[in-house]
């Protein structure tokens, strides 16, 4: 939304950042999204990037489900149709905000969503297969950490 409405320009921060051409301020932002995600990596965490791609007939559905089910009112906004003109430029902004962010270390998953049942299955399985990767595993304890855990427990033992 921020790139698709320049939203960027009406952020309180200094001229020179506001004043940015748009492209060279996303292409600074990304750049720093894919610095941070470096960080991250490097120091142990594993970024898992997903985006559930609906269709538009599929979000066309939805919307009419959430205008036709009282239940489902609240969940619908008049700006929901106003947005939904702008597909096409939403399309590109996440386009290119996944090329320009994607990396081995921390990939995008793009997921299609028309079909939640199977959208959750994906998404498990690729939470599943990530965490095999990664092979958690507590931290394994000393000899002399042991040690002193015998000792905590006999003084908590004896305590009255």
């Amino acid at each position: 939304m921020v790139k698709v409405h320049e939203m960027n320009k009406t952020y309180k921060m200094p001229d020179r950042i506001t004043g940015m051409d748009t492209d060279k301020f996303f292409a600074r932002r990304y750049k720093d999204i894919k610095n941070y995600e470096e960080y991250l990596y490097n120091n142990g965490y594993r970024v898992v990037k997903i985006f559930l791609h609906v269709s538009k007939g599929e979000q066309k559905k939805r919307f009419l489900e959430r205008i036709d089910t009282p239940e489902k009112n609240w969940k619908f906004s008049t700006a929901d149709i106003k947005e939904r003109k702008l597909w096409d430029d939403y399309q590109k902004a996440y386009e290119d905000a996944i090329q320009a962010t994607a990396t081995k270390e921390a990939p995008w998953y793009v997921i299609p969503a028309d079909r939640k049942w199977y959208t959750r299955y994906l998404v498990s399985e690729l939470l599943v297969k990530t965490l095999e990767d990664i092979d958690p595993k507590y931290p394994e304890l000393t000899p002399d950490a042991q040690k002193d855990l015998a000792e905590c427990a006999k003084q908590l033992n004896e305590e009255k």
